[in-house]
């Protein structure tokens, strides 16, 4: 029985294939949107929701028979990762990641590479008063503190708790963009125009998140970028394509 830990298009795409070629296979979810994606593509009977810490997994693993574990989420959901590596060592059972290749990044002076979130935080409030901060319902609470001194603009996943989440952390309703992306170079040239957007903080999704895109709607705009680097682990085995992980199974 294959477990797939699936918090990306990549992952759904992976537990379809999969499916269709008869394996015999479970998926987790850390929410409910995620768990209604898959109810959306006819697969819910194969999605259990919840976030599993290790032990959680360590039992997840014993209960169902996991003989195999794909880790296909999101390349920040750092913690969920280590959490499946150990519970594949204790268990003794394969781990395969599902890596998305990063970005390959252009020269530009526009362009902020720093190496987490808090220093994506203080570099992207002075750059620009009005900010569009794309880096994930999670994250948005670390902007907050700038909310006296810079205008906030976030855009995460249509969520109600999470719209929720934001009003009541001080974000204006009408500075909240619930949107399932990814985006193309011109919707994001055109939120940056509408909205009078300074600056940008966004993650490295790759190509699947059209990273790219954004970047250079921002450069094209005149506008600088803060991208957050991946967070670095020492993956057993990664596989950076659905063709690769299929070849290992």
């Amino acid at each position: 029985m294959i477990l797939v830990m699936s918090g990306t298009a990549d992952g759904r795409e992976l537990v379809q294939e999969l499916n269709r070629r008869g394996k015999k296979l479970l998926t987790t979810v850390a929410t409910a949107y995620g768990s209604a994606l898959y109810e959306d593509m006819g697969l819910s009977e194969l999605c259990v929701e919840g976030k599993l810490d290790k032990n959680g997994l360590v039992k997840f693993i014993e209960e169902n028979g996991i003989d195999t574990i794909i880790d296909a989420t999101h390349p920040y959901a750092k913690d969920a990762s280590k959490n499946a590596i150990a519970a594949c060592k204790t268990k003794g059972v394969r781990y395969i990641r599902l890596e998305r290749n990063s970005t390959q990044l252009p020269q530009s002076p526009l362009l902020h590479i720093v190496k987490d979130l808090e220093e994506a935080v203080e570099l992207s409030s002075s750059l620009g008063n009005r900010i569009l901060v794309t880096t994930g319902y999670n994250s948005v609470s670390s902007f907050i503190r700038l909310k006296h001194k810079n205008d906030l603009v976030v855009r995460i996943l249509p969520v109600p708790e999470h719209i929720q989440g934001c009003i009541k952390m001080g974000i204006p309703p009408w500075n909240i963009h619930a949107l399932q992306g990814p985006f193309s170079k011109e919707f994001n040239r055109a939120t940056i125009r509408e909205f009078n957007i300074d600056v940008v903080v966004t993650k490295d999704g790759g190509k699947e998140a059209k990273t790219l895109e954004k970047i250079e709607a921002c450069l094209e705009e005149g506008i600088p970028i803060v991208v957050i680097q991946r967070p670095s682990l020492d993956y057993p085995l990664v596989c950076s394509s659905i063709q690769e992980v299929l070849g290992q199974v």
